[in-house]
């Protein structure tokens, strides 16, 4: 690796008092309850399911459901 965080794409929408956040490139999600812990959250579920570091994460979070959802 470069040193350079690897880049993903979450998409963020509320349901049922909670936010859920999608990572499409993995084709994965999580919820939150408070959008203060979106990002780590974000970062902690694509560290699990990648291997990657979550310090070598970062998340470009934005609101709205995927077209495939």
């Amino acid at each position: 690796m470069s040193g350079e965080p690897r880049r993903f794409r979450v998409l963020a929408w509320p349901a049922d008092r909670r936010i859920v956040l999608y990572v499409p490139d993995i084709e994965a999600s999580t919820v939150v309850t408070d959008l203060r812990h979106a990002d780590d959250a974000a970062r902690s579920l694509i560290a699990d399911l990648t291997g990657l570091d979550a310090s070598a994460v970062d998340c470009d979070i934005s609101f709205g459901r995927s077209a495939a959802l």
